[in-house]
């Protein structure tokens, strides 16, 4: 089989992620033209078409997009080639993409990365789990911050930290005179909960329903930052993870009694690219913060949960596994 020309992949890969032949060739230090040509040599090479051109757009055809898929890949392995040949001891510049399905434990480790390490620029997108894990796949995003991990030996997990979900009760609302609320005493309520499928939601339904306790109305709500804000005013009460609340003179943040109801946090990246130097100092950088915390998932190691995280608790008097989303 004849062995493929590199640099008409080069000049493709570079066309599919700049979306463009000028910018391309900008990129690769070379003519419009020349770019062009090499696209054009390898989609007569193998009879494709990978681009659809036309009124100054370029598009990936169907074809285009399945290989650009395999081009990220491989131009992510050419990376980690470099770095690994290079033995890079120093991070004095480069890039770290970090993904995260909320900002709260994403940014302090980002903050002590950029202090220990102020040379690479980091960047953070924030999404749900599923965007995030594609993201990984992809090779778009070097770490991820995530509550829900599945099992996937492509994956490399390391526990962070656990933290207990609370309830979120408006101030004037007669449980804020409580220490504690039990979920019976939510029976009556009117719940704030975010959307189905999130991972506060479906432990608390888990507890709720360990407790076989109804609540008399459920409202949906798609944010954090609404759900503060719904229970705030009057909606109904709320829940979120104690480290999430950071303070609201208007509502007041109440333990579960007689239930644990916890979430797990975890940092994420492909095994395969845990080698790079960038990854490798986040990696190790959590590990640090995972083991000050001193909580129950610092004595776990990535290596006792290769690509499947440890369940969450959420129960009302015994033990019972929980989703891993939020």
């Amino acid at each position: 089989m004849k062995s493929m020309n590199f640099a008409q992949i080069r000049a493709f890969h570079a066309v599919a992620t700049e979306g463009g032949f000028t910018k391309a060739a900008r990129l690769l230090n070379v003519t419009q033209p020349t770019c062009s040509q090499e696209v054009k040599a390898l989609e007569e090479t193998y009879g494709v078409t990978l681009f659809d051109r036309g009124n100054r757009q370029v598009a990936l055809t169907e074809t285009g997009t399945a290989l650009f898929a395999v081009t990220r890949r491989l131009f992510a392995a050419e990376q980690e080639a470099m770095e690994l040949l290079a033995r890079v001891r120093h991070l004095d510049g480069g890039t770290l993409a970090v993904g995260a399905d909320g900002p709260f434990h994403a940014v302090p480790l980002i903050a002590r990365f950029t202090r220990t390490h102020p040379g690479p620029t980091v960047t953070l997108a924030v999404g749900n789990s599923r965007t995030m894990l594609e993201g990984l796949m992809e090779t778009r995003i070097d770490v991820a911050v995530l509550a829900d991990v599945p099992g996937d030996s492509r994956l490399f997990v390391l526990p962070l930290r656990r933290d207990p979900v609370r309830v979120l009760v408006p101030k004037t609302h007669p449980l804020a005179r409580r220490r504690a609320v039990s979920l019976s005493d939510l029976a009556a309520e009117r719940l704030v909960l975010r959307e189905p499928g999130s991972m506060t939601r479906r432990l608390v339904e888990r507890a709720l329903a360990a407790a076989e306790v109804t609540p008399a109305a459920v409202i949906e709500i798609q944010s954090r930052e609404a759900v503060v804000e719904a229970v705030a005013a009057g909606l109904g009460i709320g829940f979120t993870s104690a480290a999430e609340f950071t303070g609201d003179g208007r509502l007041v943040l109440l333990p579960i009694a007689g239930a644990e109801i916890e979430m797990d946090e975890y940092v994420v990246c492909l095994r395969e690219r845990r080698r790079l130097a960038v990854v490798r100092a986040f990696l190790d950088l959590a590990r640090e913060v995972a083991t000050e915390a001193g909580g129950p998932l610092s004595g776990l190691s990535a290596a006792a949960t290769p690509g499947c995280a440890p369940a969450m608790l959420a129960t009302a008097g015994h033990a019972a596994p929980a989703p891993r989303r939020r």
